[in-house]
């Protein structure tokens, strides 16, 4: 009598490996790594956009209360 090939309930260790490795390929692939020194003055210019629209609201605030 032949052996029927049967589904193991649980994957062998090499389907999990594999399993692991092509999902990681695939997350590099949708996330590629970026250049090791960042954009300079980012976050300067972000703590300058936040300060103009708290001064903006401020002066938004008192003007309304006035």
């Amino acid at each position: 009598m032949a052996k029927d090939n049967v589904t193991p309930l649980r994957p062998t260790h090499e389907s999990k490996e594999a399993r692991l490795a092509r999902m990681r390929d695939r997350f590099e692939q949708a996330h590629p790594a970026t250049s090791a020194r960042p954009k300079a003055g980012g976050s300067a210019k972000a703590l300058l956009v936040f300060i103009a629209i708290g001064l903006l609201m401020i002066w938004l605030a008192s003007t309304l209360a006035g």
